[in-house]
C-alpha cells in the first residue's frame, strides 16, 4: 500500500510524501501499537488472531493495487467491527509513520508510561527517538476527510506526560484510497525523559525476551544487514501444547496447523534482547533501518520484525 501523507513539520512547512506499507509491516504495527508491554508468549495468539480476524479488511488486491483496505462481504458486514478496525488501522499507521518521519525507535501506549493519576483527555501513543520524546493522537476514519485537525492536535498535546512535541496523525478515506495527515504542530522545550525511556523499554523487551527462554518455540540466530538477531519459529505442535484449550477444538487446531505449515511465520528479535530487558535502551540507541523491497519480511526500527515464507 502506498499512503499519501500530508506532513506539516514544526516550522509549519507542508510536505507531500508517499510511504509504502506492506501487509506484513501493517500486521506488526497493528499487533504492537497501543499494547504497552504485553507482547509475550502468553498472548501471542491474540497478536496472531488480530491478523486472522481482520483478514477480510486486508485483501491483497485492494491493499497493494488499490491502496485501500477491503470491506467484508455484505453477509459479514458489521459497522461496529468496521469502526473498530478503522481505529486499529489509524493507530498502526501512526506507529508506522512515527518511525518513518520522526525516526522513533520505540512506541508504547500512553497509559503504559504516563504518571498517575490520569484524568481527562490523553493521546494514544508515546514515542521515543534519539532527539525527542513525543506523543501521538491517532485516528482512523472511513470518511474522505480528516475531521477537525485542530481538535486532534489539542488531544495530541493533552495529558501530563513530558514531551518535546506532539503529533496528530489522522488516516482517512480508508476503504477507497488511504490518505493521512501527519501534523507536527508543537515545539515544547521539555527535558528528554531518559529514565522513562530506560524503564519503559526494559519492560517492553523483557516480555519479548521470554520467546527465546521457553521450550515451546524453535529459536535460531540469523544476520540481517550485518546485525545479529534471533528468529523464533512458531511450531504449531509446540504452540498448541502451550495453549491446551485448543485441544478441545480439533477443527481450529487443523486450520491453524495448515496456516503455520504454509506460511512458517517467524518473530524476529534483536540478539541482545536480554540486555535490553535488563537495562533498557537509551536515546543513543540507533534505530534499525531495514532496507528491503520484499513483502515477506519486515523489521521495525525497534528491531522487532516478522518473516513468512
Amino acid at each position: 500500500m502506498n499512503i499519501a501523507v500530508e506532513y506539516i513539520d514544526q516550522t509549519g512547512a507542508t510536505h507531500n510524501q508517499t510511504h509504502r506499507l506492506t501487509r506484513l509491516a501493517f500486521a506488526k504495527h497493528m499487533a504492537f501499537a497501543g499494547q504497552g508491554y504485553r507482547i509475550k508468549p502468553s498472548n501471542i495468539m491474540r497478536t496472531l488472531g488480530m491478523f486472522f480476524h481482520y483478514s477480510y479488511y486486508l485483501q491483497r488486491q485492494d491493499f497493494y493495487n488499490n491502496n485501500r483496505f477491503s470491506l467484508p462481504p455484505r453477509i459479514l458486514s458489521d459497522p461496529t467491527e468496521q469502526n473498530h478496525f478503522s481505529n486499529i488501522a489509524g493507530k498502526a499507521i501512526a506507529d508506522f509513520l512515527s518511525k518513518r518521519i520522526d525516526g522513533s525507535f520505540l512506541t508504547l501506549n500512553y497509559e503504559a508510561v504516563a504518571p498517575r493519576p490520569m484524568r481527562g483527555q490523553r493521546p494514544d501513543l508515546v514515542a521515543f527517538s534519539q532527539n525527542a520524546v513525543f506523543t501521538l493522537e491517532a485516528k482512523g476514519r472511513q470518511q474522505n476527510n480528516p475531521g477537525n485537525m485542530a481538535d486532534h492536535k489539542r488531544q495530541a498535546s493533552s495529558g501530563n506526560y513530558p514531551r518535546n512535541f506532539s503529533v496528530a496523525c489522522v488516516s482517512y478515506n480508508l476503504y477507497n484510497n488511504v490518505m493521512c495527515n501527519y501534523h507536527d504542530p508543537f515545539n515544547e522545550n521539555i527535558e528528554y525523559d531518559n529514565e522513562g525511556l530506560r524503564k519503559s523499554s526494559a519492560k517492553f523487551y523483557d516480555n519479548l525476551s521470554k520467546f527465546i527462554n521457553t521450550n515451546y518455540f524453535e529459536v535460531n540466530r540469523v544476520t540481517y544487514q550485518d546485525e545479529k538477531f534471533y528468529e523464533v519459529a512458531f511450531s504449531p505442535d509446540k504452540l498448541f501444547k502451550y495453549f491446551r484449550d485448543f485441544d478441545d477444538y480439533p477443527f481450529f487446531h487443523h486450520w491453524h496447523h495448515e496456516f503455520f505449515h504454509y506460511f512458517r511465520p517467524r518473530l524476529i528479535l534483536p540478539e541482545n534482547i536480554e540486555e535490553y530487558g535488563k537495562n533498557g535502551i537509551t536515546r543513543n540507541t540507533k534505530p534499525f533501518i531495514f532496507d528491503t523491497n520484499e513483502n515477506n519480511i519486515y523489521i521495525d526500527n525497534d528491531r522487532i520484525g516478522l518473516r513468512i515464507r
